[in-house]
């Protein structure tokens, strides 16, 4: 370091102290707080980005300027700025509710410390400014925060974070700006990071807790047309590459930042840091400064996850700040193997819910459809079933003619299906449809925005998004961690016991039958026990259908192989008229 930088320090340091030590003595205020960058180096096994080494501190050089809040809303959300920092301490979403019926709160601290669009000079990880900055309106959706501050180097630079909203829209667009007094280079931190923006800690809504089911986390990385999801572990990872947009995604609502051209390194972390138990951060760092006047343009699209709000911003003429070609929607969750199957059945529940404007309702005319189009196949299975019943004399004939030899055992099974026109892998017909229609479903009630909060019950099924509650006893179980009475999915369990039973035939259950008809069901009831009420109704009403469909086929059908004729005929029991050959 020279002489002049050293003697120029010094200087600073004498006048500023002597200033503050003048101010205390005739004007007794509490002084600004300083933003001092903190050391906190992670362990080199882990990705986390290592936080600076100590540099001297960054004095401010306004005196001192009271804490103070401001509103920024349009039709869609409320955002509360706070001049310390510069930061937001609350966003929410006027359109959708949390169940107390107040709006959902997108900077969720229940889990964990800090503010949305926090800003540290040095990396990831570096202790946020926290200072109070000047506020001034630039017009009814604009607020600009300025502070300024003397580097390192003793140098004094300008740095302003300008907030703006568009109307009807979910984006918040954020300007910093980093301007030199005196056109010298501002050196923000010791490292080869200006600044890193973070916003944190958690998103919304509220929850208790991350199952997978009724709520979830992840971190999306989209860069050209490639969507990547990150999979994180109490940890932090980092990209240099120039992304287009990153996100921390829920199961019903997203932050997504929207970087600019410059070579930011992106950061998505649930890493805790201190008191933090439950976080989900985003942060970019941008690399040191190389102008002595430098704007910074980032636009976080924080709101629900439906497709027409995110497609806003795919064509320029459709969103206020005439963004394009962004594919927030890709923010959604990507069925990419039953993608058809999923759209298919949301078009059909929307349209009767276009009919009977309740979800629930919705739900079961959807499931009454899909069991009428799966009809034709549920009886060819019937008849399989039936037929192979009726050929199991003649299948033990043969295992016990041929038992040492499986060879001509298979060619003669395979000869007596052959010449009595049976199909043995005909009764799985409706099992194999079943299991991607359940998929499709499953992603469908799991992922629909209009569930949320969707009533279908007064006080059973208030939320088709949520398990049912008929009481709740208000502490974990052991081991099960349940904290409600669930009437759906006993539903689930007697009726699909009554259908395995009602399809059994009459010589009755072998071992194997009996687990298939007692064990699964009891498999199901525990994994499905937390999932929405959404997808219960569906299996319950599906569930229910089968037994009317079962007892039908049962009372209707009989088997009625006749004399001197080995081939199978399924007839009606009033009219015999043949069914199947």
């Amino acid at each position: 370091m020279d002489k002049r930088t050293l003697l120029a320090i010094i200087l600073s340091v004498v006048v500023v102290s002597g200033s503050f030590v003048v101010q205390n003595i005739f004007w007794p205020t509490k002084p600004a707080q300083t933003a001092l960058p903190a050391p906190a180096p992670a362990p080199a096994a882990t990705p986390v980005t290592p936080a600076p080494a100590v540099v001297a501190p960054i004095s401010n050089v306004v005196p001192d300027i009271p804490s103070r809040t401001v509103v920024v809303e349009n039709e869609v959300m409320r955002v509360t700025l706070s001049n310390e920092g510069a930061v937001a301490t609350s966003i929410e979403l006027k359109k959708h509710l949390e169940h107390d019926k107040t709006p959902v709160q997108m900077v969720n601290t229940q889990w964990g410390g800090g503010a949305a669009f926090e800003t540290a000079l040095g990396k990831f990880e570096t202790e946020p400014l926290k200072s109070p900055f000047e506020v001034s309106q630039l017009g009814p959706l604009a607020w600009k925060f300025s502070r300024p501050i003397v580097d390192k180097s003793g140098n004094t630079f300008l740095l302003t974070k300008t907030f703006t909203l568009q109307p009807g829209e979910y984006v918040i667009k954020l300007e910093i700006g980093i301007s030199s007094a005196n056109g010298t280079l501002p050196v923000l931190s010791q490292d080869s990071v200006a600044y890193t923006l973070t916003y944190g800690p958690q998103i919304g809504p509220h929850f208790a807790k991350l199952d997978g089911s009724q709520e979830f986390r992840k971190y999306l990385k989209f860069d050209g047309n490639d969507r990547k999801e990150e999979g994180l572990n109490k940890e932090s990872k980092t990209t240099d590459a120039a992304l287009k947009w990153a996100a921390v995604v829920g199961k019903y609502f997203t932050v997504i930042g929207v970087p600019d051209s410059t070579a930011y390194t992106t950061i998505l972390s649930n890493k805790p840091v201190g008191t933090d138990k439950e976080v989900s951060r985003l942060a970019f760092s941008r690399p040191a400064l190389k102008s002595s006047t430098t704007v910074d343009t980032f636009y976080f699209y924080v709101g629900p996850k439906e497709e027409k709000a995110l497609k806003k911003y795919d064509a320029p003429e459709d969103n206020g700040f005439k963004l394009g070609g962004l594919k927030l929607e890709r923010a959604m969750e990507d069925n990419w193997l039953l993608g058809w199957l999923e759209a298919l059945l949301k078009l059909g529940l929307q349209g009767f819910y276009f009919l009977i404007p309740n979800w629930g309702v919705a739900i079961v005319l959807l499931t009454i459809l899909i069991k009428l189009g799966t009809w034709p196949l549920t009886a060819k299975s019937y008849r399989a079933n039936a037929a192979m019943q009726s050929l199991q004399p003649k299948l033990k004939e043969l295992q016990e003619k041929y038992k040492d030899d499986p060879k001509k055992l298979n060619e003669q099974t395979m000869a007596l299906y052959q010449k009595e026109g049976v199909n043995p892998l005909g009764g799985c017909l409706p099992i194999v449809l079943q299991i991607p229609i359940f998929f499709a479903l499953y992603s469908l009630f799991n992922t629909q925005f209009d569930l949320r909060g969707a009533l279908f019950i007064p006080g059973w099924i208030p939320d088709l998004s949520l398990p049912d509650i008929v009481f709740s006893w208000g502490f974990p179980l052991p081991l099960l961690n349940w904290t409600a009475f669930r009437a759906l999915p006993f539903i689930m369990v007697g009726t699909q016991i009554w259908t395995s039973m009602l399809s059994q035939p009459t010589g009755g259950m072998n071992s194997q039958m009996k687990i298939m008809t007692f064990g699964m069901p009891f498999i199901f009831f525990f994994m499905l026990y937390e999932m929405p009420s959404g997808l219960m109704v569906y299996w319950c009403v599906q569930n229910i259908l089968t037994v009317v469909q079962q007892g039908y086929i049962n009372k209707h059908f009989k088997k009625t192989p006749p004399a001197g004729n080995p081939k199978l005929k399924l007839a009606p029991k009033k009219s015999g008229k043949k069914i199947a050959k």
